[in-house]
């Protein structure tokens, strides 16, 4: 095999750390997913709705596609039933606002699962805010 000219290590080490600081550096997070094994841990570091923002739409978010859906779901660990439950808010510009109609969708969603009066013990588990300006809420009750 012939070779075409010299190789420029220099020229070649650059490329190579361009590329691996875009790597590291721009690389999304991964997105936070609803598991129950993962509640208690994330229930002991409350987040607000200030840090909604992350990389990429989790997992939950995507269940809920209109502001007037409701969607829950159930998973059972350790003898005890955790219930998550999704809110979205669309076209609200007041952060508090949205912030507050999106946690109390996502908690009327959990009423839907399983038509339960008691909402007492529920907590806002996450959230997330997209580009649009679209709030979304995680709320879990565990029993």
């Amino acid at each position: 095999m012939a070779v075409r000219g010299p190789i420029c290590y220099k020229s070649l080490m650059r490329v190579l750390l361009a590329v691996f600081a875009a790597l590291c550096l721009c690389a999304p997070a991964s997105a936070w997913e609803a598991k129950a094994a993962k509640v208690a841990a994330r229930l002991s570091v409350p987040r607000t709705p200030a840090a909604a923002r992350q990389w990429r739409k989790p997992g939950w978010a995507k269940k809920i596609r209109a502001p007037e859906e409701k969607v829950a779901w159930s998973e059972s660990r350790g003898g005890k039933t955790y219930l998550f439950g999704v809110g979205l808010v669309r076209g609200v510009d007041n952060p508090a606002l949205r912030a507050t109609m999106a946690g109390d969708r996502a908690r009327a969603s959990l009423l839907e699962d399983k038509a339960s009066a008691a909402l007492e013990g529920s907590e806002i588990l996450d959230w997330y805010l997209d580009r649009r300006g679209d709030m979304y809420a995680l709320a879990v009750l565990v029993r």
